[in-house]
């Protein structure tokens, strides 16, 4: 059975999740995207999938959906199953539950579950035909996407020397962050994983994370000079060399609030792209929160409890941090 794996490529959940099929299954078509381009990746597999009548399988791993995509989402894989492709979606993310029977009923077959993230249900489903020994890039990604105390994850992680696994975890973290622009090297990451590599073994891997904690180190200093902030939220405007999931973690952390914002305009499209993190303080479900704010203000967003992203028209933007802010409890 030739199959095709569309996974995330901006953390280690994303990039082990395509390894573990890639081990497990023998995947070599594999798809690496970011949230935007979800729906033009579909658009390429189903024109795959029409030219070559050899593959009958997709996998999409790790990416959520929000009001804004989420019916497109529906019909592009209604497409791929109506040509008897058998469509396989694995995430951790909030899911509305409409969509998910909509998935359901069109005969996607739907392993969701928000309390452990897709790399280990990925494991747990293939863990007959997987070596034990990739329950430590599951582990890995439970860590880096802060899921390790949930269900099937701490069973995993306590295998594990602690230090040893957020070492490992942390350092592919960095070579994925730095390696964004490097769709090939992106593959070439997943690919070495997926042989059993370990992280510090990855090629120009310490180079990399040297450099990037180099970046880190003075982004620092920016952010605790520019942020900005109302009663509840801290809010960051970067042009810096780091991803803004990497550094609305610093916003939140240097700020205090509750919540932390990383955003960076996208001229194409006149529209603010933004990172947002919740602190333990924080009792407001953001991913909940940010997807219908952002759909009611002509944009898109949504993920986690705590972790979460949003498209935001220019225009709107004061109007969103505002009346985000007066939401969060």
């Amino acid at each position: 059975m030739k199959s095709i794996c569309i996974s995330h490529k901006e953390d280690v959940d994303g990039i082990v999740s395509a390894a573990l099929l890639q081990n497990a299954l023998k995947i070599r078509n594999i798809f690496l995207v970011d949230y935007p381009n979800l729906l033009n990746s579909l658009d390429y597999t189903i024109s795959l999938c029409h030219k070559n009548k050899k593959f009958s399988r997709v996998f999409i791993c790790d990416v959520g959906l929000n009001k804004r995509n989420q019916t497109l989402f529906v019909d592009k894989l209604k497409t791929l199953i109506l040509r008897n492709i058998e469509v396989i979606y694995i995430d951790h993310h909030y899911l509305e539950v409409e969509i998910k029977k909509e998935l359901e009923l069109i005969g996607v077959k739907l392993i969701h579950d928000v309390n452990d993230c897709t790399s280990v249900q990925i494991y747990h489903m293939l863990r007959a035909k997987i070596s034990s020994k990739f329950s430590f890039y599951a582990s890995a990604a439970a860590l880096t996407d802060y899921m390790e105390s949930n269900p099937k994850a701490s069973s995993l992680v306590s295998k594990y020397d602690r230090t040893f696994l957020m070492l490992e975890a942390c350092f592919l973290s960095y070579i994925i962050s730095s390696s964004q622009k490097n769709i090939d090297f992106l593959k070439y990451i997943s690919r070495a994983v997926s042989k059993g590599k370990m992280p510090h073994e990855i090629k120009d891997g310490f180079r990399l994370v040297r450099e990037f904690c180099e970046k880190i180190t003075n982004a620092i200093t920016i952010i605790e000079e520019q942020s900005k902030h109302l009663d509840n939220i801290s809010y960051f405007e970067h042009n810096l060399e780091l991803s803004s999931s990497m550094i609305v973690n610093f916003v939140l952390g240097i700020t205090g609030k509750k919540v932390g914002i990383a955003f960076k305009l996208k001229s194409n499209i006149n529209s603010y792209i933004l990172s947002i993190r919740g602190s333990k303080e924080c009792k407001t479900h953001l991913g909940m929160l940010v997807n219908n704010l952002s759909a009611e203000l002509n944009g898109s967003g949504g993920g986690h409890d705590k972790a979460c992203g949003a498209v935001i028209p220019m225009e709107n933007f004061k109007k969103f941090l505002d009346r985000l802010d007066q939401s969060i409890v």
